[in-house]
């Protein structure tokens, strides 16, 4: 029965493209996309560099303090850099790094430097859906208004429905402990998204 769909898995290839799916976009090609959700909403673009990369920009609007259930308004802008550490037939490894800049207005204005890591196992299980397994790390180190690091480790999954080929809608969920220098133990962090995109 394993063997039977491993080769199912290794049939055909996997759609080639997603928000959360454990895929990028193909080389030279755009994609828009938009995400509401807890915490955060976001508008972003991306362009793919090559056949297993691609990079972009976000602007986000953050509800909560890095992910976790503390409401806290605040703006971010990021580079999303992703790329296919492997791929085979319907299954992929994604990694991504989101290097980017946050603040938080008010109570102190907390403002830093984020590089969030993630990883993600990406299996298309037909033309239309792809699924993935993955592990998200959140990293902060903020500067004021006093110096703070922030890290978790944040395990979910994410799913992409193609409307058809260039239109897709997703959902990506993760949960887990978020650590702070600042804290005594951890908070809950989760991220609950729905995700809109376009390919040009």
């Amino acid at each position: 029965m394993l063997a039977l769909l491993l080769a199912l898995l290794a049939a055909a290839p996997a759609e080639r493209w997603s928000l959360y799916g454990g895929e990028t976009l193909p080389a030279g090609q755009d994609a828009f996309d938009g995400e509401v959700g807890w915490p955060s909403t976001s508008l972003g673009w991306t362009h793919g560099l090559t056949d297993t990369t691609d990079a972009g920009v976000r602007f986000d609007v953050l509800y909560a303090f890095e992910s976790t259930t503390d409401s806290h308004f605040g703006l971010g802008l990021r580079v999303p850099l992703r790329g296919i550490a492997v791929r085979t037939g319907r299954v992929s490894l994604l990694v991504r790094g989101d290097p980017g800049f946050k603040v938080y207005p008010g109570n102190g204005t907390p403002w830093g430097i984020g590089l969030p890591l993630t990883g993600a196992l990406g299996i298309a299980v037909n033309p239309e859906v792809r699924i993935a397994l993955g592990l998200h790390v959140p990293i902060t180190a903020f500067f004021a208004p006093s110096a703070q690091l922030v890290l978790g480790t944040l395990f979910g999954f994410g799913l992409d429905w193609f409307l058809d080929p260039r239109l897709l809608v997703g959902l990506d969920a993760h949960v887990g402990p978020v650590f702070s220098t600042d804290w005594n133990g951890s908070r809950l962090g989760f991220v609950t998204q729905i995700g809109i995109g376009y390919r040009m």
